[in-house]
């Protein structure tokens, strides 16, 4: 569904470049002491089989994993370094023209999906990380309780969208959907 609607809102003869991130912090010394959040990327125009290759993931850089008392400047500082990686993406409004095959065709590049575990999601997502939170899913609002609940309505699964949760925080009604007091980097992200 995403993938068409995008792919209708670009100007005719343009095609999509789905940018796939993967994301998970690792550690960096055999003390286990140092951490960094290693953000690699992809492409969702070429096959899975070829994607799932080593080679066809390339390190984009690096986020810093910050240890400080204030975490709403952690988390700020996390999505001001996003904006600063995807910044090339971000600056080709206009598209971008690449040779295939000796043909040249022209995509708008969009960030498609982010593959990470449960904390990196949060942090994408400006979701409480506690699994204690009245609304843990960064993916939907599904309320902690009918998490495992097979009987629940479509009514009652509705999505996290960047405008639901934009408009959430701008009103200072984050809290009621469990997102931090901070902007997302997404929500302004083509």
């Amino acid at each position: 569904m995403w993938w068409k609607v995008i792919q209708e809102s670009l100007p005719s003869g343009a095609r999509l470049l789905s940018i796939i991130l993967y994301s998970d912090a690792t550690t960096t010394d055999t003390l286990g002491k140092s951490q960094l959040h290693p953000i690699y990327v992809s492409l969702g125009n070429i096959p899975i089989w070829r994607r799932n290759k080593s080679d066809a993931k390339q390190l984009l850089g690096y986020l810093p994993i910050l240890e400080n008392a204030n975490k709403n400047l952690v988390r700020e500082i996390f999505h001001k370094c996003l904006r600063y990686l995807l910044e090339p993406i971000i600056l080709l409004e206009n598209g971008v023209n690449l040779f295939i095959n000796n043909k040249k065709i022209w995509f708008y590049p969009r960030v498609s999906t982010i593959l990470a575990d449960w904390p990196e999601a949060a942090s994408y997502c400006l979701v409480y990380k506690s699994t204690n939170s009245n609304i843990p899913c960064h993916f939907c609002l599904v309320k902690k309780n009918d998490l495992a609940n097979i009987n629940l309505s479509s009514s009652d699964m509705r999505l996290r969208s960047h405008n639901e949760m934009r408009n959430y925080f701008e009103n200072k009604t984050q809290n009621s959907v469990c997102i931090e007091s901070v902007p997302n980097f997404f929500w302004n992200f083509p």
